[in-house]
């Protein structure tokens, strides 16, 4: 994939640091299409048609040749100063400041989404915040004249694919620039699943009398990390699937956190309902908008949707709003005042509103027909898409990545116990930071942390 001029320009002047951001393009080229479109399931789908347009924004390299999240396998079976398990901006900024200071680094991630990776290996969400969808959707909701395009008969979904393109093109140039600074520092990055194993594991035992010339202080240890479905490449140039495990005298866990998903509310139904992860994938124009929760993120789409020209958005709150924006921590005044322009603005928020019951959810290609939904004060609502802002939790119990079998102190939540001054868990070698240790939850925090 050849790197955009823009980000190129970006990367030229870098300095140091873990992000490559850019600003989204204040203008747009208009997609026009004459032919009756239908929804496209998600995000990248939406932008990898055959439109002439739209396929620039997606289009994989002629070769096929994988460019992104593989490493040679002589380069694996070496010893590592720092492994980092997590590609988002703490596990990012980790190894670059580890690089920094003359040491060798791996990053380990595994994509949200397979259908954020490109045939090259370009993971879209790779070293972006959670809210890098958020946050580009936003300024193109105030560069994009939603209603001068409808004014000339432009179909909703064409309308959307003008949209999610100017995304993809920020979340590209985001994850190239991420990957190019990587390899500037020599940090390597390996897609795959990876599992902490515990000091007592025989991998662990079998790494240390390999590595025992190698290492500055052998009575320090070090920590072993098994990778499964990797792709890595052999001796003799060959793209080859692996399972295979790295070591490195630190481990760093950057694991993030996930969307909390609340029972009663059908998940499996994701074309038309979404949390605060999948929502990235949204691959339609939604018509009307319900919001369950009046968190951060919540306020914030809906903003975004109004300035979309959503004309139908509503927030559900289950309680007041006073009760909820005190838990955030928010000063009363700013709510009120929050409240007051959110109502202004077209917004409803019904106050000690809930959903009991979902008692319809059209299926795939049922685009003209609404959510149903009963209340909990017996009234029915109907809606195009429901999005379930209902709060984050950190992932330090997910079995995959083996955090408590291999010694290290998780929250029933799933926040990893730290140091505070350190960030140490404790497990021997093993450090955490990001939105996996907790609050405040935020790239910049999570990258100071790191």
């Amino acid at each position: 994939m050849k790197i955009s001029a823009a980000a190129a320009a970006l990367l030229s002047l870098a300095v140091p640091t873990a992000t490559a951001w850019t600003a989204v393009p204040t203008s747009t080229s208009i997609v026009r299409s004459s032919s009756m479109s239908i929804r496209s399931p998600s995000l990248l789908q939406s932008t990898t048609v055959k439109d002439a347009a739209v396929e620039e924004v997606a289009a994989a390299p002629d070769t096929g040749a994988r460019e992104f999240g593989v490493v040679n396998t002589n380069k694996l079976s070496k010893l590592y100063d720092l492994v980092v398990i997590g590609g988002g901006p703490a596990g990012v900024a980790g190894a670059i400041k580890a690089a920094q200071m003359g040491r060798r680094a791996i990053v380990i991630d595994k994509p949200k989404f397979d259908a954020g990776v490109l045939p090259n290996g370009l993971d879209l969400f790779f070293g972006g915040p959670t809210g890098l969808f958020s946050k580009a959707l936003r300024d193109l909701a105030k560069t994009t004249n939603v209603a001068a395009m409808r004014a000339q008969h432009m179909d909703s979904d064409v309308i959307w694919k003008q949209i999610t393109n100017g995304i993809v093109k920020l979340a590209m140039r985001n994850s190239e620039g991420q990957c190019r600074t990587l390899a500037r520092y020599g940090i390597d990055y390996l897609q795959g699943s990876a599992m902490l194993l515990g000091e007592d594991d025989p991998a662990n035992a079998v790494a240390e009398k390999k590595f025992a010339k190698d290492m500055d202080s052998p009575e320090d240890g070090l920590r072993s990390v098994k990778i499964c479905d990797a792709k890595t490449i052999d001796k003799d140039g060959n793209l080859v699937d692996s399972d295979l495990t790295v070591t490195g005298t630190k481990v760093l866990v950057c694991t993030g956190s996930k969307s909390t998903r609340l029972p009663g509310i059908p998940f499996e139904e994701s074309h038309r309902i979404f949390d605060s992860d999948t929502i990235n994938l949204l691959g339609y124009f939604p018509r009307s908008v319900t919001i369950s929760g009046l968190g951060i993120i919540g306020i914030e789409f809906a903003n975004i949707f109004n300035a979309l020209g959503v004309k139908d958005v509503n927030i559900l709150v289950r309680g007041d709003v006073e009760t909820s924006t005190k838990k955030l921590g928010m000063d009363m005044d700013v709510a009120n005042e929050l409240m007051r322009l959110l109502k202004k603005s077209g917004v409803k928020v019904l106050e000690g509103t809930s959903v009991s019951e979902f008692s319809y959810v059209p299926p795939p290609g049922a685009d003209d027909e609404y959510i149903e939904m009963k209340l909990n004060d017996g009234s029915t609502m109907q809606t195009d898409l429901f999005f379930a802002a209902t709060g984050r939790y950190p992932v330090g119990k997910n079995e995959e990545t083996g955090l408590e079998s291999a010694g290290v102190e998780v929250a029933d939540r799933g926040m990893v116990g730290i140091d505070k001054k350190t960030l140490a868990t404790s497990s021997k070698n093993v450090y955490a930071a990001g939105d996996v240790i907790g609050p405040p939850a935020l790239a910049s925090t999570s990258m100071e942390q790191a």
